[in-house]
C-alpha cells in the first residue's frame, strides 16, 4: 500500500500489524500495543480504541507481543555482490526482502529475492542494506536484523541517474540503455528518443559500457 511508503522507517526488532481501516480493527489486537502511526504520523492508542480513527493504520507491539522470527542467509554484512543477487532467507511465514540504497535520495524499496538491478544506480561503497520483514499466518509482522555494508560491484558497466531529465548526447557518451524514472515505475526509451521527461519530476536513469 502506497500509504505505508509515508511512515516512518521501520526498524530491527520491531513487531507490529498493518489494518487497512482502523475503524474496523478488532479491539482485541490493540493489547500489547505501545504506539500507532498512520500516513499523517503517530496515532493516539486511546482514539484507535475509540474508533475515532480512520484509514489504514499501522500498529507497533512491546515486548509482550513475540513476533516471527527470520533471517536473511545470504549476502552477509559487508559482502560483495554482482548485478541481480539472490536474497536467500529463513522465515517463519511469508517474508518480504527491502533494500535501502541511493536513487533519488536514500531510501528502502521492496525488492524480489531474485533482485534485478539493471537500473539500480551506482552506489557508494558499503551503501547497501537489506531487511527482512517477516508476516505470520495471523497477520503480525517482524523485523529481522538487517544486513549492512553491502557494495555492488560493478566492472564492464555503470548506471547513472539524471534527475534533471535529459543531460545531452555528450553526456551520453558511451550509453547502452536508458529508462524514465516516474515515481516507483522504471519506462525503458530509445536512447534516441529521449526529449523531454514524461512527467513532472521523473529522472533519467542511464546504462554506460566501461
Amino acid at each position: 500500500m502506497k500509504w505505508l511508503l509515508l511512515l516512518l522507517a521501520l526498524g530491527p526488532g520491531d513487531v507490529y500489524r498493518e489494518f487497512p481501516d482502523a475503524k474496523a480493527m478488532p479491539p482485541e489486537q490493540l493489547a500489547g500495543a505501545i504506539r500507532a502511526e498512520n500516513a499523517a504520523g503517530e496515532v493516539s492508542l486511546a482514539l484507535l480504541r475509540g474508533k475515532k480513527v480512520e484509514g489504514p493504520v499501522r500498529v507497533y507491539f512491546g515486548a509482550s507481543i513475540e513476533g516471527p522470527k527470520g533471517r536473511i542467509v545470504s549476502p552477509r554484512n559487508g559482502a560483495m555482490i554482482k548485478d541481480d543477487p539472490e536474497i536467500r532467507f529463513e522465515a517463519e511465514g511469508d517474508g518480504e526482502v527491502w533494500a535501502y540504497f541511493e536513487r533519488l535520495g536514500s531510501a528502502w524499496h521492496r525488492i524480489a529475492p531474485e533482485w534485478k538491478t539493471q537500473w539500480v544506480p551506482d552506489q557508494p561503497q558499503r551503501g547497501i542494506k537489506l531487511q527482512l520483514r517477516v508476516r505470520r499466518a495471523d497477520g503480525l509482522w517482524a523485523v529481522a536484523r538487517q544486513v549492512d555494508d553491502i557494495t555492488l560491484e560493478r566492472k564492464k558497466l555503470s548506471v547513472k541517474i539524471f534527475q534533471a531529465g535529459n543531460p545531452g548526447p555528450e553526456a551520453l557518451t558511451r550509453a547502452t540503455e536508458a529508462a524514465w524514472l516516474v515515481g516507483e515505475e522504471i519506462r525503458p526509451v530509445a536512447l534516441d528518443q529521449i526529449g523531454a521527461p514524461p512527467e513532472k519530476g521523473a529522472a533519467l536513469l542511464v546504462r554506460f559500457s566501461r
